[in-house]
């Protein structure tokens, strides 16, 4: 009850003040709206520097903007076949992403991410369908469809885009309703027997009512082979999504937006995509790759992992191919988004008001099973005996007991609302606003190692109560100079219940921690733990510092931003700019249980700080010509309690530590003569996580932050001709970044080499623009590299790398209708 009576206010608050914005913006009228969203013509002018964006949320020039920036337009999305969220890393400087399955992604900008894998985590590069916020890094990837452009901004966003934003925002905007019937269908067919389908209708349904349905549907058969006889291949899509806008403006003062969006996974198998890696760990007790003739003492075998499996030809680390597994059993991901917003756009006086609400609800189950090598059928709680036949239709191999066998289930509800209110002048521009959310999650999980008896179980709750309240003015001086402040003041309140038990006798304890109680039980043989049964205000000390209090932490914080922009003619911009953001304090939930010894060191450390990142940063947006722009940026990055995703013997937790980040990006486009695009980025940058404490529990380095390479760049090269009455294209583009690690812990396993990658196209348009035709192919030269690599060789003697698609080619055809 207490914790219900807790959530009452700002429940209230939510319901009430969407009903205000409903009311107040019913009755208003005046004069045309400053906050509507741009118009899809808007992003597709000639010249670069026309590009329009919100990322001060409103319409600007991307050239008029002190923000690092990159953003890709309707026709860049569809000259270099972006299907899924993900994709857009190869075209924006210094954006990396962390992955193992399509249900599980997480942004890295600049170095800044978040590698814990649990589902309640929000990530600190914010990411954004429309005016969505996805508030899990299960939500942070989807299918990429009928869009207007995708926004890219750099850097804590500490006002406007507040929540959480240490790293940066991704806004995936789509095309809005017309007032003229159009749309679109297109077909992709391609290697592994890809097929795609979307398609996207739009016009008036009256004269103030239009509306726009898009729609895609994804699946292959899957890009890595399985050896083991009457398995599928593994990597497959499987899913389709839909996406519904009605836009209603029966006057000049008064729009009203209603966004509906669903997407659906359906045993999508996108899970266990792991090239079988075998590993033994050295001293610090960090995974080295084995060689087929290498023997690994703990587990008592020569060029395997733990269960014994040998098999050169599918392990990458041996010589073996990348794109190959034997794994048995289930791999899949089922997954469930709907999402619902309600934009509302009026004048109220002399303010324009925004007005959004947002609900969405997740339901997915991710299971892996057999990450590599054959494996015997999962018993929960029961140990194989050893090797054995496979199961038909595979009987003439052998099968071994489960290296690992992990899932997720999760049910996650979000609701927000965003008041937004401006005025502009003729030298200011002011917004403030106030913003509110629940996030309610209900979750279960499990990482086993059967083949040696260890098989937990864990299920937990969260419940994150946010609100916040910013401003933000942009006052001009004079015509060359504008001074912009913002600040932002917010609060969150979370409520965590997390219950995790092992039944087998070798690690038999359970724990539990909430804000009722915090109590575990060890009957594990041989434990050193002191009782071995205890419960919080029981009067016995057992080690364990923390309180039920600390189920139920509220965070606090204010993030900045202050920036003084100068233009000394139309076409350049210089600015400096001091940016706070900040990210909330969590907990770690860990998809199994310490082991004995470590039990109440986990304990103690299940809650971590929030991290603060302040940003300064200098940078120059240059036209020198008319299409051709230069920008460059300057950063550097001072964290407090950056949140790092540490291992500590053979427990995973987030740990408060110091980091610093410095590295400059610029970025090049022209046009030199008709019809031929050049584009070129490129970026450099050193960080620093001090005092990184290694699974030995004992040695402290200094590493890198996750995925943060030194260089890293990419280039593109198109070029746009007149043929048989309509435009022809040839395009390459290419990707290339140095040597980095995976995770700040830097084992040698998860370690990087530097590659480049490289994509062409052809296309076609005739001259009514009625009909495209294109065939592509990416990763021309089949370059192999990882896009995912986590050290298991403490657990089971293997490394979990996901490698990149091989070479893939594809031939699309779009027709497009009513134009």
């Amino acid at each position: 009850m207490a914790n219900r009576n807790h959530t009452l206010p700002l429940y209230v608050w939510l319901r009430a003040g969407t009903a205000l914005a409903l009311i107040t913006a019913g009755m208003s009228a005046g004069s045309a709206l400053a906050q509507s969203a741009p118009s899809a013509a808007a992003d597709e002018q000639t010249g670069e520097a026309d590009i329009v964006v919100t990322a001060q949320r409103r319409e600007q020039k991307l050239q008029d903007v002190g923000i690092a920036i990159s953003v890709l337009g309707q026709e860049e999305l569809r000259h270099r076949s972006i299907n899924n969220a993900t994709d857009v890393v190869a075209a924006i400087p210094n954006l990396k992403y962390n992955a193992y399955s399509s249900s599980q992604v997480v942004f890295n900008m600049r170095g800044v991410s978040q590698n814990d894998y649990g589902d309640q985590q929000e990530p600190p590069v914010a990411v954004y369908q429309d005016d969505s916020y996805a508030s899990s890094i299960t939500t942070a990837s989807f299918p990429v469809f009928d869009l207007a452009r995708v926004e890219a901004l750099r850097g804590p966003q500490g006002t406007l885009f507040g929540r959480n934003a240490t790293g940066g925002a991704v806004q995936f905007v789509s095309n809005q309703p017309t007032d003229t019937f159009d749309g679109f269908v297109k077909a992709t067919y391609g290697r592994y027997n890809q097929t795609i389908f979307e398609a996207a209708v739009s016009g008036p349904l009256s004269d103030t009512l239009s509306a726009r349905i898009a729609g895609i549907y994804d699946r292959d058969d899957g890009y890595i082979k399985n050896i083991t006889p009457g398995e599928k291949d593994r990597g497959a899509n499987n899913h389709w999504a839909l996406r519904g806008i009605f836009a209603l403006e029966p006057s000049s003062s008064f729009k009203a937006k209603l966004t509906l969006r669903f997407s659906q996974a359906d045993k999508e198998r996108q899970a266990g995509v792991y090239n079988y890696a075998p590993a033994c760990f050295n001293s610090q007790l960090q995974g080295t790759f084995m060689s087929p003739t290498d023997t690994c003492a703990v587990w008592g075998t020569t060029g395997t992992a733990g269960p014994g499996y040998f098999n050169p030809e599918i392990a990458a680390s041996q010589g073996g191919s990348p794109w190959k597994t034997a794994g048995t059993g289930p791999a899949y991901v089922d997954r469930k988004l709907f999402g619902a917003t309600l934009r509302l756009d009026a004048q109220l006086g002399a303010f324009d008001l925004v007005s959004i609400t947002d609900y969405q609800h997740l339901k997915k189950f991710y299971i892996e099973s057999g990450d590599g090598p054959p494996e015997l059928p999962y018993v929960e709680n029961v140990t194989p005996a050893g090797p054995a036949p496979c199961p038909a239709p595979a009987s003439s191999v052998t099968c071994y007991p489960s290296g690992t066998v992990f899932y997720q289930d999760a049910r996650v509800n979000q609701v927000s609302q965003e008041f937004r209110f401006s005025r502009t002048s003729d030298r200011n521009f002011l917004t403030f606003g106030a913003f509110g959310m629940i996030i309610d999650g209900k979750y279960k999980a499990k990482y086993a190692t059967p083949f040696d008896g260890y098989d937990p179980s864990v299920k937990f709750t969260q419940r994150t109560e946010s609100f916040a309240f910013f401003a933000q003015d942009e006052f001009k001086i004079s015509d060359q100079v504008k001074l912009i402040g913002g600040l932002r003041y917010w609060h969150d309140h979370k409520i965590g219940d997390y219950t995790a038990v092992h039944t087998l006798p070798l690690y038999a304890l359970s724990l539990h921690f909430g804000p009722n109680d915090i109590s575990y039980t060890d009957t594990s043989p041989g434990s050193t733990n002191d009782p071995l049964s205890w419960t919080y205000g029981s009067g016995v000390d057992s080690g364990v510092t923390i309180t039920p209090a600390a189920a139920t932490p509220s965070f606090s914080g204010l993030t900045a931003r202050a920036e003084i922009d100068y233009k000394p003619s139309d076409n350049v911009l210089l600015y400096a700019s001091y940016n706070r953001g900040s990210k909330s304090g969590g907990f770690t939930f860990s998809t199994g249980t310490p082991f004995p010894y470590q039990l109440i060191d986990t304990i103690n450390n299940l809650p971590y700080r929030p991290e603060t990142l302040n940003d300064y940063e200098v940078g120059l947006k240059a036209t020198l010509a008319p299409g051709t722009t230069f920008n460059v940026a300057g950063f550097y990055y001072d964290y407090k309690n950056y949140q790092a995703f540490v291992q500590v013997g053979l427990t995973q937790v987030v740990r408060n530590l110091p980091a610093t980040v410095k590295g400059i990006e610029a970025d090049f486009s022209t046009r030199p003569v008709k019809g031929l695009t050049l584009q070129l980025s490129g970026a450099y940058q050193t960080s620093t996580v001090k005092n990184v404490l290694l699974p030995d529990g004992v040695t402290l380095e200094d590493h890198s932050l996750p995925q943060a390479p030194e260089f890293s760049g990419s280039a593109m090269a198109r070029y746009e001709f007149d043929l048989a009455g309509g435009t022809a294209s040839i395009q390459g583009d290419a990707l290339f970044q140095s040597s980095m690690c995976f995770t700040v812990m830097c084992a040698p396993v998860e370690r990087e080499k530097g590659y480049a990658v490289a994509n062409a196209r052809l296309g076609f348009t005739t001259a009514d623009e009625k009909i495209d035709v294109a065939v592509f192919v990416n990763n021309l030269f089949e370059k192999a590299y990882r896009v995912y690599a986590f050290d298991g060789s403490l657990y089971w003697g293997d490394v979990l790398g996901v490698y990149a698609k091989p070479r893939t080619w594809g031939v699309s055809v779009t027709y497009n209708f009513g134009k």
